[in-house]
């Protein structure tokens, strides 16, 4: 199990204190191979015994496990030292690329391939930035000849929710799996029967666990970078994966084909 992978996913399960030390290694992981626990606990504000209990709880089965798990999974940037602002923002995409590749499973994929065959209708929800990937996903799947539907208006997608069936798939995109508008859609959805596909960052939130089948991305408010955060990078990424294996089925490469040329793009 890749920790860094972990430490992320179980981010919202973690005491203050923990959070704090998650934070620091998910934003310095290449400086912690050298750190010894005493330091680490210093950097983070925090105690020995509370890093001690935070890497068991990550499944490590110490801290000298922990830093070679860490070690073998770090990825190294090209341009790490130069400070230079075209090479600091490649190194951020790069970094949230190869973090969200990580996370992603392949029999995940397959089922949601064959979840979106199945069901009738495709609603693809998500609030704020959120909400922009929704609609960008939506507009994907219907040049596929898919009946979707994105909705970024929190009382457009409760009121959906409200009159879904056993024939509706719900799409969820929510990096914190909390907001309450979201998790208010998907509970309506799910009392209706509806299915519900989740995108998100954490492991047990509760649009995690209002899901069938969860996606999780790599959150860039972890990529250490202060003078910007993309953070809907990770959730493209994954939509242009999801996309890109649908269009191995002839029928949708074939609809979007022929919607590309109703609008002359050839």
């Amino acid at each position: 199990m890749n920790s860094l992978v972990a430490i992320q996913k179980n981010y919202l399960n973690f005491s203050k204190n923990e959070k704090r030390i998650a934070d620091y290694i998910l934003q310095n992981s290449p400086k912690i191979n050298n750190m010894k626990i005493t330091e680490l606990a210093h950097q983070t504000q925090t105690s020995n015994a509370t890093v001690t209990r935070f890497v068991k709880k990550i499944g490590c089965q110490s801290y000298s496990d922990m830093k070679v798990n860490i070690s073998q999974h770090l990825i190294n940037t090209a341009f790490e030292q130069q400070d230079d602002i075209l090479n600091e923002v490649f190194n951020f995409y790069q970094i949230v690329i190869k973090n969200t590749q990580q996370m992603i499973d392949q029999s995940a994929i397959n089922h949601f391939i064959k979840l979106l065959q199945e069901q009738i209708h495709i609603i693809i929800i998500g609030a704020s930035s959120s909400g922009t990937s929704a609609k960008t996903f939506g507009l994907r799947l219907m040049r596929m000849g898919i009946d979707a539907l994105s909705i970024d208006d929190p009382y457009w997608m409760q009121m959906r929710a409200s009159i879904a069936t056993k024939n509706d798939l719900f799409l969820a995109i929510s990096n914190s799996g909390i907001t309450d508008c979201i998790v208010k859609t998907l509970t309506s959805a799910k009392k209706n029967k509806a299915k519900v596909v989740s995108i998100t960052s954490y492991l047990d939130n509760p649009v995690a666990q209002l899901s069938d089948l969860t996606f999780h991305v790599y959150n860039p408010r972890f990529a250490n970078n202060k003078k910007f955060i993309n953070s809907q990078f990770s959730n493209m990424y994954l939509i242009d994966i999801l996309t890109s294996y649908l269009q191995e089925k002839s029928r949708f490469k074939k609809a979007m084909q022929t919607t590309r040329s109703a609008i002359g793009d050839k």
